[in-house]
């Protein structure tokens, strides 16, 4: 009799059990919302970016997962600015606030391996747990200033 009722406490929670955490959503709608104020400046140490964290999902539900930051650059020719350069991963930002009760709002990276007078563009992407990129940001342009 016990073993009965233990086969059946088994199966009820197995069946209770599910894994199920939420209606299913389309990959497409699962991914961070474009950041859209990526902004860049020039210093004594090189360009600085800034830039706000998303903080929903492009479907518009609250944005859990956001695990670091992908920062993009290329470098455009003087010569030909209009010729085709692909961009390159320059870093990754992690967010170290997973845990924490405030969420950091703005983000800094100072790139420091710039080239005086060289004309540099950026974009970033958000970058979830799982691997996923958001599309890339707004892309900024700056020259490098002598200093």
């Amino acid at each position: 009799m016990k073993r009965l009722f233990l086969m059946a406490m088994i199966g009820v929670t197995l069946a209770s059990a599910c894994g199920k955490k939420g209606d299913p959503r389309a990959p497409e709608f699962v991914i961070p919302r474009t950041i859209t104020n990526l902004s860049a400046r020039s210093g004594a140490a090189g360009i600085t970016l800034t830039w706000s964290r998303p903080t929903a999902y492009v479907d518009g539900s609250e944005l859990k997962d956001l695990a670091s930051f992908v920062i993009f650059r290329k470098e455009v020719s003087q010569s030909c600015p209009d010729c085709p350069v692909p961009y390159r991963q320059l870093t990754t930002v992690n967010v170290e606030d997973q845990e924490k009760f405030v969420k950091q709002k703005q983000y800094r990276f100072d790139d420091q391996e710039v080239r005086p007078k060289a004309i540099y563009r950026y974009r970033i992407s958000s970058q979830l747990f799982d691997g996923s990129l958001s599309a890339p940001s707004n892309e900024v342009e700056i020259v490098r200033s002598e200093k």
